[in-house]
């Protein structure tokens, strides 16, 4: 009957006003999650029933029988088709907020806790949850701009993850806060943005006969790595130089400034696999000249943002 009612109700309200796992219905609903997600189709709804069962797993492992059996009926309903918004860090009638023992003794005794016990969510304005909450309104914006549909896989995993980041911070309190989950989310959803909007190839230009990064080229440098740090995507920087000089020394040229430009997004904290360097001299340049002549954009290191084949593939995992 239970779980009759949870598949009959109809939007996303039904988890987004309250928690209500019960660890009477956990082996049941568990159970027929696993089925259903394995004959849910590959779109978004299919894919996020195969990702709130892995999460429902998880919970399972830990004995927590009370947040596997709501993950487990999150499953169901979107492998019966109901598409569903992230939880909510932050509710009208969530309690004060609370410290990590208060929030562990609070738990430990009730069976279907309302909401999320989250550390702080009394003060809405500031701290975990209010960052919770800015992370929850960009991913609904990334989801409701084509995310559904044109990446099921990253979309749905994104959620999944999100969701978890919550349920993780209730339990463990500002231990979880940035734990696995959150840099599990963080991951796919900047992986998201970045198929949703791929961004453009950036340039970091050289003075003449230079490969000191300018004031203008370090800004390039600084926001192609915010873009991509927390994702997977790679950058690939290709140094160049005009065709005033000689040829040879212009190969070394074009190579010291590609070293200038992958030294400095290191520094901005995108790791070194993520970066793949070469470099032209004076060939293969944005603007044909003839020998000999000086031209500013040529004098460049363009990088372009390319994401690996494992995100890029829409494919179940």
């Amino acid at each position: 009957m239970l779980l009759a009612a949870a598949l009959a109700l109809s939007g996303c309200a039904a988890f987004e006003d309250a928690h209500p796992g019960n660890p009477a219905t956990q082996g049941r609903n568990f159970d027929a999650a696993k089925t259903a997600a394995l004959t849910a189709p590959h779109d978004f709804n299919g894919s996020l029933a195969r990702d709130y069962y892995a999460v429902a797993s998880q919970r399972a492992r830990d004995q927590d029988w009370t947040d596997s059996d709501y993950f487990a009926r999150k499953s169901l309903a979107a492998a019966g088709g109901e598409t569903m918004a992230p939880e909510h860090a932050i509710t009208v009638d969530n309690p004060p907020g609370l410290g990590p023992s208060e929030v562990s003794s609070v738990v430990a005794n009730s069976e279907e806790p309302h909401n999320w016990l989250i550390p702080g969510n009394g003060d809405p304005g500031a701290g975990e949850p209010a960052i919770m909450d800015n992370a929850r309104a960009n991913l609904v914006a990334a989801l409701d701009r084509g995310g559904r549909a044109k990446f099921p896989t990253v979309a749905a995993r994104a959620q999944a993850l999100y969701d978890s980041w919550l349920e993780r911070s209730e339990h463990l309190g500002a231990a979880a806060f940035d734990g696995d989950a959150r840099q599990g989310f963080l991951r796919d959803y900047t992986d998201l943005v970045v198929l949703l909007d791929r961004p453009a190839m950036r340039n970091a230009y050289f003075d003449y006969g230079r490969a000191t990064l300018t004031a203008t080229a370090q800004l390039q440098i600084k926001e192609a790595a915010a873009l991509i740090k927390d994702g997977t995507a790679h950058l690939k920087i290709v140094g160049k130089a005009d065709r005033a000089g000689q040829a040879g020394y212009n190969e070394m040229l074009s190579q010291r400034r590609a070293q200038a430009v992958r030294d400095a997004l290191i520094a901005n904290g995108i790791a070194t696999d993520r970066i793949e360097m070469a470099w032209t001299g004076e060939t293969q340049l944005p603007v044909r000249t003839k020998d000999g002549v000086r031209q500013a954009m040529n004098r460049v290191v363009q990088m372009e943002t390319q994401m690996p084949a494992s995100q890029v593939a829409e494919l179940p995992e």
